[in-house]
């Protein structure tokens, strides 16, 4: 796979750099639970400049060790992490694998429901496929991430997409609108587990019938408009955490054409039209919630969307945090 999201990579000296994004459920409707214990959703997913940055070196001797390295302390650096996960389903696809050294630059906040640590594992895949030229197909890549998470395949497509199934079934959208993303961590995560559960659905409930503005315009959604979003995962959490549901009426306070919960939490993120108007808002939630945790990114709608590349570090959602 020819991966959009390789920085760097230097194939003779052993090393490759590969940007690692978070994503945003724009839209999230879960429609019923399987027996697996999973749960059968809909989701419009999109990548933003919120990003880490992976960095993988073969090393010597070559044994199968990984060892692995990150500059937030609070990320598990062993068999825990997902990056390991992603290079033994790597080796169990049967392909090997030399000593490797693992390096995350780490900018996503853990814990969060941005996908962190899935797009690790998905940069660790892509970063492998580049190192040892196999030039993988994406459904290769996807049917091993989907090994380690339900998440990591849409970090393949690399650009906005359709999640149904447990989220491995991914159709690329082909829109794109000129927004800002506020989002607001407040440091504390939620077990997606318990998120899912307290939903209490049926294994018979029949499948859903979903109005998901699939291109972000036409039918205006009762009259609601195109940002009309929906999360169903907020109905439990915002009980337990009101003060999720507060901050999500600031950011609509504060500008925000629609402001939702992404995945299972526990971040909040707001639309925003013009930079200017977000900007002001993060000012102002800084001073009256000094606890949360601010970013400021763009969303990434399309593979072909370099933008990031050259983005500033502010855009880019570095040097924007509290």
């Amino acid at each position: 796979m020819r991966s959009n999201w390789i920085i760097r990579g230097d194939r003779a000296k052993g090393k490759v750099r590969v940007w690692s994004p978070a994503k945003v459920n724009l839209y999230l409707k879960v429609l019923r639970r399987l027996p697996t214990g999973y749960h059968e959703i809909q989701s419009l997913m999109v990548p933003i400049t919120l990003a880490d940055e992976v960095e993988l070196s073969v090393t010597t001797p070559a044994d199968g060790d990984v060892e692995i390295y990150c500059n937030d302390s609070t990320i598990p650096t062993g068999r825990d992490n997902l990056v390991y996960k992603a290079v033994l389903a790597f080796g169990k696809s049967g392909h090997s694998v030399d000593s490797l050294a693992i390096s995350i630059d780490k900018k996503i906040p853990a814990g969060a429901g941005l996908g962190g640590g899935s797009s690790n594992a998905a940069a660790v895949l892509k970063g492998l496929d580049y190192l040892y030229g196999l030039d993988l197909t994406r459904d290769e890549l996807c049917a091993m991430g989907l090994e380690v998470g339900a998440d990591v395949p849409f970090f393949f497509m690399e650009q906005a997409c359709l999640a149904e199934g447990i989220g491995e079934i991914l159709t690329p959208l082909g829109i794109s609108r000129d927004v800002w993303l506020l989002i607001g961590f407040p440091g504390f995560s939620i077990p997606t587990k318990r998120v899912y559960d307290a939903l209490k659905l049926e294994l018979t409930n029949p499948k859903a019938q979903v109005n998901m503005p699939l291109s972000l315009e036409g039918e205006d959604q009762q009259g609601r408009g195109e940002w009309y979003l929906i999360n169903d995962l907020e109905t439990p959490v915002f009980v337990w955490y009101p003060q999720l549901k507060e901050f999500c009426k600031k950011l609509k306070t504060l500008g925000a054409l629609e402001a939702k919960m992404t995945g299972s939490g526990s971040s909040i993120f707001g639309v925003f039209r013009e930079r200017a108007v977000a900007v002001t808002a993060m000012s102002e939630i800084r001073k009256r919630l000094p606890e949360w945790k601010l970013f400021l990114a763009r969303p990434v709608w399309q593979s072909v969307d370099e933008s990031w590349r050259n983005a500033n570090g502010s855009d880019r959602g570095e040097g924007f945090s509290r």
